[in-house]
């Protein structure tokens, strides 16, 4: 029998237990008194013992912890497409992976904003290096991904993850969001991985193709113009270039949340996008699983290439990159000049390094490459 114990959120009836836990932790009371500055400590504690559920917490604390966010690091924040979701309905949301934080909270804070319930989020096990983190992950209805476990307990715990997937869809009526690969697209390139779509079919009962049609798999588009993490993820891309081993320092993980949080993102839109379902039934009589795992992953690429919000960022890092004039027309007033004052302060450290200012070209003009290929 399938156990989700050691992978499942927290339930309601010990939300009182472990936010009281979570009161001890002082860097994080600490980063909520911050954002919360018209309240008391004592007042921040009475507000977070008064719910009853996660799905209460999480709509009148933490989506009001994101607005702040929002407010004070986002110029502009849109989002569209959600109306089209149904309330009754549960969805596998699965979108592009760019922040280790922001990406699910942002589809969270959308979702909660038209009143429909939030999602629960996948992580992976090897962001919670500390046990508050665990403490506090699980109270905002994720569930665990073990990352770096021994190569014979990998297939057991797919299955039992895929399991989880399918309960939490279909049982719990309950929407869980992914990112389409494992660790954020650093590059900018967007794409899914056929695997994370093998995995889902560990649980199936019928035919592999009925089984991905029965998860309901929305594709989300979330287009930050900005990434604050921008320069760290150059440095790693430049090592891996090198041919070097890319070792994750201590504590890098948890810097790159805090700067993901805090930093300068300029404009952002989350579009949720289209059912993939009519379009992949017609792979019906593919027969080969690989060819049909991959067949699928092309669509949602396309269906997130297709809603990408591109911003001015994006216009001029693919006219730097290509040396044209191509988009000279998307370019916000003074557009290109800002950009290059940005990248130039960004890079300040690799200042002269041709191939670290070319990593950051293509992380930025990525986005706008894929979008010409849906046109």
């Amino acid at each position: 029998m399938l156990n989700f114990e050691d992978i499942r959120p927290y339930n309601d009836d010990e939300y009182h237990q472990i936010i009281t836990e979570l009161f001890e932790v002082a860097p994080l009371m600490a980063t909520i008194d911050n954002y919360f500055d018209n309240l008391s400590m004592t007042e921040i504690k009475e507000m977070m013992l008064s719910f009853d559920t996660i799905q209460e917490f999480q709509s009148k604390m933490v989506c009001s912890f994101i607005a702040r966010i929002i407010k004070r690091s986002v110029n502009n924040f849109s989002y569209d497409g959600v109306l089209n979701l149904k309330k009754d309905e549960s969805y596998l949301l699965l979108s592009n992976h760019r922040d280790i934080v922001l990406d699910s909270a942002l589809i969270n804070f959308c979702l909660n904003d038209r009143e429909y319930n939030t999602s629960e989020i996948a992580i992976g096990s090897n962001l919670l290096s500390e046990d508050w983190i665990k403490k506090l992950v699980r109270i905002n209805k994720s569930f665990i991904v073990k990352r770096n476990i021994p190569k014979q307990e990998m297939l057991p715990s797919s299955q039992n993850l895929s399991a989880y997937i399918d309960y939490t869809l279909k049982e719990k009526k309950q929407s869980v969001w992914i990112a389409q690969r494992e660790g954020r697209a650093k590059d900018g390139f967007d794409k899914t991985n056929p695997g994370l779509l093998k995995m889902f079919g560990m649980s199936a009962k019928d035919n592999l193709l009925d089984h991905l049609i029965s998860l309901n798999i929305r594709p989300v588009s979330l287009a930050y113009e900005l990434d604050p993490c921008d320069y760290l993820k150059v440095s790693e891309l430049l090592k891996k270039a090198a041919g070097e081993e890319y070792v994750k320092a201590k504590g890098e993980d948890e810097q790159n949340m805090l700067l993901g949080i805090q930093g300068n993102k300029g404009n952002i839109h989350v579009q949720f996008g289209d059912s993939i379902n009519e379009e992949i039934k017609g792979f019906k009589d593919i027969k080969n699983r690989n060819e049909l795992l991959k067949n699928v992953a092309t669509v949602i690429d396309r269906e997130i290439y297709k809603n990408y919000h591109l911003w001015n960022s994006n216009y001029v890092a693919y006219d730097l990159l290509h040396e044209t004039t191509k988009y000279v027309a998307n370019y916000d007033a003074n557009g290109k000049e800002q950009f290059l004052d940005y990248m130039s302060e960004k890079l300040q450290d690799l200042a002269g390094n041709e191939a670290a200012k070319k990593m950051f070209l293509q992380m930025y003009a990525n986005p706008t490459i894929n979008a010409e290929g849906v046109k």
